[in-house]
């Protein structure tokens, strides 16, 4: 029993010594399978390790290039119209290298996002602030196009620190404010959250941002703001939150804020709103990433200052992005529209939307529209691109154009027929280019007769164009639209001309609703047309819609009305402020003006031409300082011949009246005494040279003879030239040209040299009494009388020459013997015809002579007279119940000469 429990357990024995050593074994051999497997993931990690530090190295030098490019970028690139400082590089960023596993230290531009993006709180002692706040001004404004941002300072320590800024007021008063009370932040503040609801207004969930909504529009629509706070503890809690508040909204709607605390203030509300940046150790640092060392760059004072000049310069001369014509106006569908209900015309874009102008609505009531803007700010295209939208949208049957340009004229000269090119504006009744003040009268009056005329067809029917083409559909009744460029020029000076213009436009604006007659008054300023805006309710009263490029403060308040200056506000050429309701501040729309490619238009108005040539004619066109001609009036003079050979009277044509007629003035030569014509002053105040002879005087006698000539056969008349004036003067004015003209005609001239005159009067005088009133007429042309030293100088027996001038001009009438004579002087004139001489001389033109010698000749004080080149004042106390502004005939030049030698005279009228 003993051995064999002895025996069994030796073998337990020898089981457990297998097993431990089994176990050990195993142990073993796991311990070295565990150490190797140790140093292979040592090594692995090692590995990767290393593989991920070069590859974050690697990628750390490449996004500290990209970092430094696009920093480099942001401080050299020239904003386009489009650009905002969304970001602005401040300075470098820098952080050591070693402990990340790369050779070199990073060294990065220190970008931080700002406009539209969010705000920058500055936590610093005053002179680091200052520094800071300077920079980030500076950078603002050039990482933006030039005049698209603002800036707002609120100082209430008075530190001066945007005063580097002050020039930027040059560009406007909006460019940069800087308050120093709470009450004019509130003030500022108020306007800040009208302005960001205004955008909110704008967006209208189309676009997040204002930003982003720019770039879809393709253009600028408002203006950023950039808020610089220089302190916060003087604020009640209100106004506080105030601010706060549009800090955490206002980035989106474009305003952005820099604040300026002092070191240790404890402001987590602030602190929320933006990127932190705080002075420790006299160093800044940006709290968002404090491992990284900051370095501020920037210039000196002097840069700063040269720095702002140029932005100045950059934002007097910044235009609007250029809208092109066929964006706002589509050019596939022509005439398609009707002018019964109204029309409407577009004039560029207000955000992405097309605005538009409707006149003649009964609904809306708004009728007549007046337009201002500074010089230079894109008026004339304006009124361009008005013209051609109507013209584009109403075919000529449905839409009248009159058109009016008191200053030089440039913009309408495209739109009328000249030599060189036949095609014109068919929609265009009159343009009146370089008009004057006296033909825009003379239009107010044609105005003024069409509501006559108008009004007796409109009467079966009702009180409204409206109402008569519903009833009567088929009737021709096209709406005017009357457009008065530098309109105010009518009533300067203050005379009879600018009180008559001013009863007109009255009348015009009141009652042209109702016969479809609107008014577009267009100036460089209203404010200095008191006449109009103090009458008694205010012709501006009729002037719902109002439309202000970038003007003063003066005519935006003139323009839109008192406290509103948005005109005033704006920044670029280009842009203007619509309004539909008088001015009122909350109507205010901000609108980029479409460009009116000359070129362009010019194409399409052909196309316009084309189609409506066969049945329109051509406009009344007036030109202030073109010259007229004997050749212009050919029709006219067939009409003047075809009368008196029926048996009426001869007339002799002097000038064309400034008058929307259009016919020329004519003396009308019949045997009451007093029928002759006396031209007083100087021909003309510029010489002219042989192609374009200048002395309306002369011009006036040969155009006045040329004419009677045509109304004689040939042997009824005799023509008589009192050759004073000197060889060069005569040759330069075509007067062989003339007399050769008249010999082509049938009547020779018979010519009086200087030394011969005082015979021939005596000659003439003496013959009076004998004269067969049945006999040929006769016609004495003087040309500059007053150098006929000869009528002067008595003979052996005290008589002088004059007296048989005066003789003359007192009987000869009666015996078919007209005087024509011209004196430059008007003393000299008095001296010839003698005392009481001015009652045989019914038709006076005077030409360059000063007002209180026309009022001594007319003997009336109250005419008024400003002589001008190319323009005469005729007075015939017979046929004119007032005196008449005219634009006498110039010179016969060899091409009026070959017409009227070549027209067919017995053609009619």
């Amino acid at each position: 029993m003993s051995d064999a429990l002895s025996r069994s357990a030796d073998r337990l024995r020898g089981s457990h010594a297998r097993a431990l050593g089994a176990l050990s074994a195993a142990r073993s051999l796991a311990s070295e399978r565990r150490e190797a497997a140790v140093r292979s993931a040592r090594s692995a990690l090692e590995r990767d390790r290393a593989i991920a530090r070069n590859r974050a190295a690697q990628e750390g030098i490449e996004h500290s290039l990209r970092a430094r490019d696009l920093g480099d970028a942001l401080g050299t690139a020239t904003p386009g119209p489009l650009d905002v400082a969304e970001h602005i590089a401040l300075g470098r960023l820098s952080l050591a290298g070693g402990p990340l596993g790369v050779n070199e230290d990073i060294d990065v531009p220190f970008v931080l996002p700002l406009i539209g993006r969010g705000n920058v709180v500055i936590e610093a002692t005053p002179s680091t602030a200052r520094s800071l706040v300077e920079q980030i001004v500076l950078r603002a404004l050039e990482g933006t196009a030039p005049g698209q941002l603002d800036v707002l300072g609120y100082d209430p320590e008075l530190t001066s620190v945007l005063s580097a800024f002050s020039p930027l007021r040059r560009i406007s008063e909006d460019s940069l404010q800087v308050v120093g009370s709470a009450a004019d932040l509130d003030r500022a503040m108020q306007r800040l959250v009208g302005d960001v609801q205004r955008v909110n207004d704008t967006l209208r969930g189309v676009s997040p941002s204002l930003t982003e909504f720019r770039r879809a529009v393709g253009h600028p629509v408002e203006r950023y703001r950039l808020v610089v706070m220089l302190g916060l503890a003087e604020l009640d809690v209100q106004l506080r939150r105030r601010v706060l508040t549009l800090a955490a909204a206002g980035a989106d709607a474009g305003v952005s804020f820099v604040f300026a605390i002092d070191p240790g203030d404890d402001d987590e509300d602030l602190r929320a709103t933006g990127a932190v940046l705080t002075e420790v150790g006299g160093r800044v640092r940006w709290d968002a990433h404090p491992h990284f060392a900051v370095t501020i760059t920037g210039g000196d004072e002097a840069a700063v200052a040269r720095s702002v000049d140029r932005l100045v310069a950059q934002a007097a001369a910044a235009s609007a992005p250029r809208i092109p014509f066929e964006r706002v106006q589509p050019l596939e569908r022509m005439w398609q529209e009707s002018s019964a209900e109204g029309v409407r015309f577009a004039i560029g874009l207000a955000g992405h939307a097309v605005a538009e102008i409707t006149l003649g609505d009964d609904r809306e009531q708004r009728h007549n529209v007046l337009i201002t803007g500074a010089v230079g700010q894109g008026k004339s295209n304006l009124l361009k691109v008005v013209v051609h939208s109507l013209a584009q949208r109403y075919a000529p049957e449905e839409l009248e154009l009159h058109l009016l340009d008191f200053k030089e004229g440039v913009t309408l000269y495209p739109l009328a027929p000249t030599p060189g090119s036949p095609d014109f504006l068919p929609h265009a009744r009159v343009l009146g280019l370089e008009s004057d003040r006296e033909f825009g009268l003379a239009v107010l009056r044609h105005l003024e007769a069409e509501f006559t005329r108008r009004a007796k067809l409109f009467r079966p029917h009702g009180d409204s164009i409206a109402r008569f083409r519903a009833a009567v559909p088929e009737a021709l009744m096209p709406r005017i639209v009357v457009v008065i460029d530098e309109f105010h020029l009518l009533f300067d000076p203050n005379d009879k001309t600018a009180e008559a213009a001013a009863q007109l436009l009255e009348a015009i604006a009141r009652r042209g609703r109702s016969y479809g007659i609107h008014l577009i008054l267009a100036s460089q300023t209203v404010s200095g047309v008191a006449a109009l805006m103090t009458r008694e309710g205010g012709i501006f009263s009729q002037f719902p819609i109002r439309l202000a490029l970038k003007n003063s403060a003066q005519e935006s308040f003139a323009t839109l009305g008192l406290g509103n200056d948005a005109a005033a506000r704006l920044r670029s050429r280009g842009e203007a402020v619509l309004n539909l309701d008088y001015g009122e501040v909350g109507s205010n729309r901000t609108v980029t003006i479409a460009a009116a490619d000359d070129a362009e238009l010019g194409v399409l108005r052909h196309g316009w031409w084309n189609a409506a040539r066969a049945r329109v004619s051509e406009p009344v066109v007036f030109d202030g300082g073109r010259r007229r001609r004997i050749a212009d009036a050919i029709a006219d003079l067939r009409g003047l011949r075809a009368r008196a050979t029926a048996g009426g009277s001869v007339t002799a044509p002097l000038g064309y009246p400034i008058d929307v007629a259009g016919r020329p003035v004519s003396v009308t030569l019949t045997a009451e005494p007093g029928r002759n014509v006396a031209l007083l002053g100087a021909g003309d105040g510029s010489q002219g040279d042989a192609d374009d002879p200048a002395n309306v005087a002369i011009g006036a006698l040969q155009a006045a003879a040329i004419a009677i000539a045509l109304q004689h056969p040939r042997g009824d008349a005799e023509f008589i030239s009192l050759d004073v004036l000197d060889t060069e003067t005569l040759e330069r004015n075509g007067h062989d040209r003339w007399l050769g003209l008249m010999s082509t005609l049938g009547f020779p001239v018979e010519r009086i040299g200087r030394a011969d005159i005082a015979a021939y009067l005596q000659h003439t005088a003496n013959g009076l009494e004998g004269r067969s009133a049945d006999g040929p007429a006769r016609y004495v042309f003087g040309f500059g009388l007053d150098r006929a030293t000869a009528l002067d100088v008595p003979d052996m027996f005290a008589h002088r020459p004059a007296e048989d001038l005066q003789q003359v001009i007192r009987n000869g009438p009666s015996t078919r013997t007209h005087v024509f004579g011209w004196w430059a002087n008007a003393a000299t004139f008095k001296a010839h015809i003698g005392f009481g001489g001015e009652g045989f001389i019914d038709t006076m033109l005077m030409l360059r002579l000063d007002q209180s010698s026309v009022q001594e000749l007319l003997a009336s004080p109250f005419v008024t007279w400003a002589p001008r080149d190319n323009r005469g004042l005729l007075a015939d106390r017979t046929q004119l119940p007032e005196p008449l502004t005219i634009i006498p005939f110039s010179p016969l030049t060899a091409r009026d000469a070959a017409e009227i030698a070549r027209a067919d005279w017995d053609a009619g009228e």
